[in-house]
């Protein structure tokens, strides 16, 4: 029995463990050095020589900017409107007082900022000094459209593509609106990818280790049963599903729960339901779930059952019905109100009327064909 269920197990969370691994992977990778530099802090702009740009997060109290040759705007599709979004802006990296370890690149600003950079521009050609303007961003390389726009600014101010080629490069700085909020989606990203990453691990490990059975054994012995009892009830019980995974016996009503496989007491269990839920979307339905609700002395909020069909749902209830004839079964508001606001009276109706002993087998499935609760 334990064997089986520790295969299924395996089986059945192997697909959601790899994913949850590879997307971990994907996050945690993606996003490690953002997450580094916003722990660390950001490189100093001023300090990098053109080999060393890269993606890294930068910070930079600005004070020359050669012209906006680009604008980002979007449209409000709605009114028909367009706004700007953006502004690109030619600025230098490197040493400038070198003869060779320094170029042009870019600047994407919010276009909140333009006034500033508009008026840093104009106290650069007339060689004035700008009060500092501090950005804080991430340096990216601009795609082809943008890469003609800002090869474009410098062959309309008369330099040959030899001479483009030699002192530009392709990148730019993304500036952030909110260092503070990216540096959240930064350590946010990576944290949840690395917890991804080691939970999908944990789970594999868990179930091929044998610990997602812990809690069944537990559930077991809580309920007073050898595992030998078990053994035999689950071999004989009833699945309710394709992959075994939620099956119901004499003495206990097994399932999997996640990485995990649980067992409830049929003796402990009080009232059973179908719940059917109609999903819809744009007021177009679009599918239908039927779960069974089963509510015990252990958990008396409930479980939810998942299973594939109606027919399987009364299935599962009819069987209920005949073998545990202490559990009521079936749905009303009345019975509702009653169970929650006065439980005494509840269990009156069934659970404490007869002896808690499963009908044999044989019986229940012959009254079963009697027909639905």
């Amino acid at each position: 029995m334990f064997e089986e269920l520790k295969k299924k197990i395996l089986k059945s969370s192997l697909f959601g463990s790899i994913i949850m691994i590879v997307i971990g992977l994907g996050l945690a990778g993606w996003f490690a050095m953002d997450a580094f530099y916003a722990i660390t802090g950001y490189a100093d702009f001023s300090q990098l020589s053109p080999d060393q740009l890269n993606n890294q997060l930068v910070e930079v109290n600005l004070t020359d900017n050669y012209g906006c040759y680009l604008e980002a705007w979007e449209k409000n599709t709605k009114t028909n409107q367009t706004k700007t979004t953006h502004y690109y802006y030619v600025i230098l990296a490197g040493d400038e007082y070198s003869a060779t370890d320094w170029c042009y690149v870019s600047v994407k600003v919010p276009a909140s900022y333009g006034s500033k950079m508009d008026a840093m521009t104009e106290n650069t050609y007339n060689e004035l000094d700008s009060e500092p303007l501090y950005l804080a961003g991430q340096i990216k390389k601009l795609d082809a459209e943008e890469t003609s726009y800002f090869q474009g600014f410098f062959r309309d101010a008369g330099f040959s593509d030899d001479e483009i080629a030699e002192m530009t490069l392709p990148y730019y700085i993304q500036c952030f609106s909110s260092k503070a909020s990216m540096n959240f989606v930064f350590i946010a990203a990576f944290a949840v990818g690395a917890f991804l990453l080691i939970f999908g691990i944990f789970r594999i490990a868990k179930v091929a280790g044998g610990s997602s059975l812990k809690k069944l054994r537990k559930d077991i012995e809580s309920a007073g049963y050898s595992e030998s009892m078990i053994d035999s009830d689950f071999r004989n019980a009833k699945s309710f599903d394709k992959k075994g995974t939620l099956k119901m016996g004499r003495l206990m009503t097994y399932y999997i729960s996640g990485s995990d496989a649980r067992a409830i007491p049929n003796s402990k269990m009080m009232w059973a339901y179908q719940n059917t839920v109609t999903h819809r979307t744009n007021g177009v339905k679009t599918g239908t779930t039927y779960n069974v609700m089963i509510f015990d002395e252990i958990t008396p909020k409930g479980h939810t059952f998942a299973v594939a069909n109606e027919s399987i749902a009364q299935d599962m209830l009819t069987l209920i019905n005949t073998m545990l004839p202490w559990v009521v079964v079936g749905y009303s508001d009345e019975l509702k109100k009653l169970y929650n606001k006065d439980r005494s009276q509840f269990l009156q109706l069934r659970y404490n009327t007869c002896e808690h002993t499963a009908v044999e087998a044989a019986a229940a499935e012959e009254s079963a064909a009697g027909g639905q609760p």
